[in-house]
Formats: C-alpha cells, structure tokens, sequence
C-alpha cells in the first residue's frame, strides 16, 4: 500500500505532533488546488480590489487561499494563531488560544503567475509558542528564529499538486492522487544534487542589484556553468533547485534595498527545507536560519541551493 501523510508519524522525534497539523496543509492544499483548476469559470481570477500589508495588489485567489489555509490549521485543534503574508496581523483561533503551535503562511505564493496558468504554491512553517498557553497568542511567538522551526515545506500546483516537507527528519514529497483522494509518498529522502542544475533568478533587474551581485552572478556563472531557468513563483523555482541542482537567489536592489522575500513566509520556510536536503541557505552574509526575525513582515535578501553554487556565489 503506497505511504501517506500519516507515515510522517514517523519521522523523528516531531513527526507525531506534526501530523495532525501536516495534514491540515494537506486538506487547505486538495481544496486550493480544486479552486484554482475552476477560478476561470467560478470568477475568481484577477485583482481582488485591495493590497496587502507590503502595499501589494491582491489577487482574489490571495485572499481565498488564504481564507482556506486558515479554516484548516483551525480544524486541526493544534494551532493556536497564524501569521500569513496576506494578514496585518496575527490570526489568533479563539477556540484553541491554549494549543502550542504557531503556523506561518504564504498561502499562494506566485499569484501574479495566475492569470497566464502558471504555477503558484503555497509556503508554510510551524513553530512552538513562546507564550504561556494560559495567555493570548501573540505576534511575540512568531518571531523566532529557523532554528526553532519544528516543520516547513511548500505545496507546488503544477501537473499534479505536490506537497514538499520536513519535520527535522529529511525531506520528502508527497503527490496527491486523485483517484484515491490523498497524498502519495512519491519522493522520498529528496538530497539536492551537489552539482549541475540551474540557477534561478530575474536577471532583468541584475543591474539594479545591491552588494556586487550582478558580478558574483557572472563569475558563479563562469565557475559552474551553470544555465538559467525562472518561473517568478518561489515555489516552482524552489522544487526545480531542489531536484534538479543549482542556486535561487533574490538579491536585495535600489528597490527593495532590505530584499523582497518575507522572512517568515517564505525566506526561513524553504531554508528549513533546503538544509534538511543537504543545500545552504544564506542572507545577508549569515545563515538564513540564524537570523532573528524582528518583525512579522520583515524581508531579506535569499540564497538557497547547493552549498558549492551558494559558496561560489556568495564567495
């Protein structure tokens, strides 16, 4: 019988308190992935008529996905608040203020991808609250650093719906298949190839890139030969890096001088899952791991891939 989420159990000393939780992304992800293959009939694609705390507009798909993801991490019991790109502030559950763990989304990342059928995803990581259970959740418990984060991954809309993750025990994939309705163990123990691959990135703006980035891209690009590929959704980069090889970065520039890439939602969530794969994760000249978030909707600058690609272009 193929393996399911349920096997995640299984994994490490995390894996049983993370199941529940686990497969609640799974659920938010069957049911974004249903809205998304209907948002053409159902009206739901284009602009949702608002912006985002980031002054981003939002894509009605946005706010629905987000909407879904929150439902489900409340169905589980498990999840105290949630912390998600689309939300000012911190979503407290009322009903299990008391649970232990806090959950930080970016339920559909790669949005501006929708209205031409491309790929989008949704990003996640859980951590313990730092508050005693008897108080209110509050924004003080989402601002730990990666090293605290008990389970992250990713889910990809692409083909098939793909969910990625880690409990500190490795990284596997699961594929949700229709026919029996659940996810299927389809990728399992995923390593980053230490060579080949591509690197990932909108070159279009390398001339606007902070820090001599533009020159360490070429000589990275001299010393590994490595070619380029980019779809402009984290996530499908991300999952292509992480099977296929190479680097994705998201360099800081003239605009967005702090980097684009929130912390929280996205940056420390793929790091988590980058190492657990044997890659590197680097912002700012440390570790994205090692950073310790000072806001909820802090951005950095991000470097994942493999260790001798990020080396070299970091170096």
């Amino acid at each position: 019988m193929p393996t399911t989420l349920n096997s995640i159990a299984k994994q490490g000393e995390n894996g049983a308190a993370m199941m529940p939780i686990i497969q609640g992304v799974g659920r938010a992800a069957i049911e974004i992935a249903a809205v998304l293959r209907g948002a053409v009939f159902r009206g739901v694609l284009g602009g949702a008529g608002s912006e985002n705390v980031q002054g981003e507009q939002q894509q009605k798909l946005d706010v629905l996905s987000d909407e879904i993801f929150l439902e489900e991490m409340r169905s589980t019991g498990f999840v105290c608040a949630v912390g998600s790109e689309e939300q000012e502030e911190l979503l407290v559950i009322d009903e299990y203020a008391h649970a232990d763990y806090v959950v930080l989304t970016d339920p559909l990342d790669g949005s501006s991808n929708l209205d031409v059928d491309g790929p989008v995803g949704t990003i996640f990581s859980v951590v313990k609250r730092k508050t005693a259970n008897s108080d209110c959740p509050h924004v003080s418990d989402t601002l730990q650093s990666g090293r605290n984060v008990i389970a992250a991954g990713y889910v990809l809309y692409g083909p098939a719906t793909m969910l990625v993750c880690s409990v500190g025990d490795g990284v596997h994939g699961y594929t949700f298949n229709p026919s029996a309705a659940r996810f299927e163990l389809s990728h399992a123990n995923i390593r980053i190839p230490a060579k080949g691959g591509y690197y990932s990135v909108n070159e279009a703006n390398k001339d606007k890139w902070l820090d001599n980035m533009g020159a360490n891209l070429d000589r990275m690009k001299d010393e590994t030969g490595l070619g380029m590929r980019y779809v402009g959704a984290m996530v499908a980069d991300m999952h292509r890096t992480l099977l296929k090889g190479g680097v994705f970065l998201y360099p800081a520039d003239e605009k967005n001088a702090n980097g684009k890439l929130r912390l929280l939602y996205e940056a420390i969530p793929m790091g988590f899952v980058m190492e657990q794969a044997g890659g590197k994760s680097m912002s700012k000249g440390i570790n994205v791991l090692d950073i310790e978030p000072e806001e909820l909707h802090q951005r950095v600058p991000v470097y994942l891939g493999a260790a001798a690609n990020v080396d070299s272009l970091l170096g």
